[in-house]
């Protein structure tokens, strides 16, 4: 894993804790697992989408293919496109 790749998961899973104040999402559950099987409602995960928004300096288009938001590796990789 890249230095710029622990740095964006560390990122969320920060959002994360900061939104819920659960420390299970700090380091409670692979990246890999679905944010869904983790415990994250859906209203959550728009929690998690706006705050990732600011966080990152960037909007979500409407069209974003839905695996892109099943986890922590997904939302990575995301960041990581948009940033290139």
């Amino acid at each position: 894993m890249s230095d710029a790749e622990s740095e964006i998961q560390q990122r969320v899973r920060g959002l994360l804790v900061d939104l819920f104040g659960s420390e299970r999402f700090a380091d409670g559950f692979p990246a890999s697992v679905s944010l869904r099987e983790a415990g994250l409602p859906s209203t959550g995960l728009v929690s998690l989408l706006v705050a990732m928004e600011d966080a990152f300096g960037f909007e979500w288009d409407d069209d974003v293919e839905p695996e892109v938001l099943r986890s922590i590796d997904s939302l990575t990789r995301h960041v990581l496109t948009l940033r290139n």
